[in-house]
């Protein structure tokens, strides 16, 4: 018999166990529209709520009646955007960049269609709340692992990060929720940005969210909208989409709801332009001949129906501060219409909000999150964010451990190589130059700083190794685009621009001499 070891995937005995998620059945696309018409109870108890606010008031701090609520908790509502990860998926193994900012846009488009049966606003998340859930990929046997985190009660801030190495992307975004009241009409402004990085091409797509319109809290009927100005950017690429979703004029009819105007760009030349509804079918059309048009997006019953099943963590391994174990008391009284116990248990999770804030305030302490935390531009990051390419010789699957922890099973045990962000380094410096006082216990101390000191070396040598990596790419890319600038030389030398392009060359030989020296 064969007993040479097998390649197994590397698992530490003392390693906590990877969560167990289960299929959620909660899931529910709202096809009605969102406008909605209440109870003439909760009419009046509406009212009384409208008197208590003036024009231009942030609505943040004003406690909302629970009818209104949609039973899931904001962190809930942000993982809409991902039912169609699979697009990002197609995405990442496109090798056209149009075709890529393309596809984008459509996955982007995706998270808009799902919405609550009438008006409902979800759960404002207490401060220390995560929700964690999982999308499983068929095609590719793959999986997309999301967190999110409330970071901030005042202002409320959101975190989140979404992860799926084997195909190649991960998302980071922070959302600010700020709402105003203007009489008829309230606003809520999703201020912030995600981030979609593809991790073999080396991209970052920015993109940004429209408003949410609330009108005819007054004057019915009750109608919510999106609007504003959207803009996806790569600057990689040079390609950008800029999305206006527009507001339906009161005068108009309603096939001037949620319409939705835009166009891609690459640089500042504007090469097709999109036209169409965001809930519904979107057209793109070549500027130069904008009557031929071919759809690019449309969330039609067969796509709907293709969306990726939604996985959600196991009851039994919930946290205290996980979405559903947190308001676990409000829901159930929500769904059995028993609005006088919602507004109970809703009011016991705000008292004890305010009384770890006050708690905080005269401590002098600072709440800090337990997955984000800030990179050096002032970035909420993701603390265990992973952006090495997926090596399918050595990475076996991603999984979720410690309420929110995403790993990557390997088959070799060994430390995965990336290269350290400057926050990173800039932490690791202080670490050093402000070491740790000496335990009590001299021999703890002493294994405790061998093990220490073996763990650093090994950290730094895979750290330059990375650093290498990175720098080779660099240069590789440095002298592809000198060798573009040298080609454009050659063209323009007869038509008077050459003198610009040489000075052109130079600063960019002059930039890259001081990076190579730094």
């Amino acid at each position: 018999e064969d007993s040479s070891p097998k390649p197994n995937p590397s698992k530490d005995d003392s390693e906590p166990e990877e969560a167990s998620y289960v299929s959620s059945t909660t899931d529910d696309l709202g096809e009605e529209t969102l406008s909605g018409e209440w109870e003439a109870s909760n009419k009046s108890l509406l009212w009384m709520i409208l008197k208590q606010v003036r024009p231009g008031m942030d609505l943040s701090k004003v406690v909302l009646p629970t009818f209104i609520l949609e039973p899931r908790s904001f962190l809930d509502k942000l993982s809409d955007y991902h039912y169609h990860a699979n697009l990002l998926s197609k995405a990442a193994s496109m090798s056209d960049p149009l075709e890529r900012m393309k596809t984008v846009v459509c996955w982007f488009l995706s998270g808009f269609y799902k919405k609550p049966k009438g008006l409902k606003k979800p759960y404002n998340p207490i401060i220390g709340e995560t929700f964690r859930c999982m999308w499983t990929h068929p095609e590719t046997d793959s999986k997309t692992f999301f967190v999110a985190e409330q970071i901030s009660h005042h202002p409320p801030v959101s975190a989140f990060y979404a992860s799926n190495r084997k195909d190649g992307f991960c998302i980071d975004g922070c959302i600010v929720c700020k709402s105003k009241f203007y009489g008829n009409s309230t606003q809520i402004l999703l201020n912030g940005q995600a981030t979609v990085t593809f991790l073999e091409k080396g991209e970052e797509y920015t993109v940004t969210y429209p408003y949410i319109n609330c009108k005819g809290l007054l004057i019915p009927p009750i109608t919510v909208e999106l609007g504003g100005h959207v803009v996806i950017n790569c600057e990689k690429t040079g390609y950008q989409a800029e999305m206006d979703f527009k507001l339906k004029p009161f005068w108009k009819s309603n096939d001037c709801l949620n319409t939705l105007h835009g166009k891609l760009k690459v640089g500042k030349e504007t090469i097709f332009l999109l036209d169409g509804h965001w809930d519904g079918e979107v057209w793109l059309a070549e500027k130069q001949s904008p009557a031929a048009k071919t759809l690019l997006w449309n969330p039609d019953s067969k796509v709907r129906a293709n969306r990726l099943q939604r996985h959600v963590i196991d009851a039994s391994q919930q946290q205290e501060f996980e979405s559903e174990r947190l308001w676990k008391n409000v829901t159930v009284a929500i769904l059995t219409e028993d609005q006088t116990k919602a507004t109970e248990e809703k009011a016991v999770l705000e008292g004890r909000q305010r009384k770890g804030e006050k708690e905080r305030k005269t401590s002098n302490t600072e709440w800090i999150p337990k997955l984000f935390e800030r990179n050096r531009d002032g970035q909420w990051v993701y603390i265990h964010r992973n952006v090495r390419p997926w090596d399918p010789r050595n990475d076996v699957y991603e999984y979720d451990v410690e309420g929110g922890v995403i790993r990557t099973r390997t088959k070799r045990s060994i430390v995965p190589l990336r290269a350290p962000s400057l926050h990173e380094l800039w932490k690791r410096r202080k670490d050093d130059e402000n070491p740790s006082k000496p335990s009590i216990d001299s021999a703890s101390s002493a294994s405790s700083s061998n093990s220490t000191s073996k763990r650093r070396k090994s950290d730094v040598r895979n750290d330059v190794r990375a650093l290498k990596t990175t720098v080779d790419r660099l240069e590789k890319e440095t002298r592809e685009k000198f060798a573009e600038i040298l080609s454009e030389l050659k063209r323009k030398r007869g038509d008077g621009r050459g003198v610009h392009a040489w000075f052109v060359l130079l600063l960019a030989l002059i930039g890259y001499a001081l990076f190579v020296w730094w």
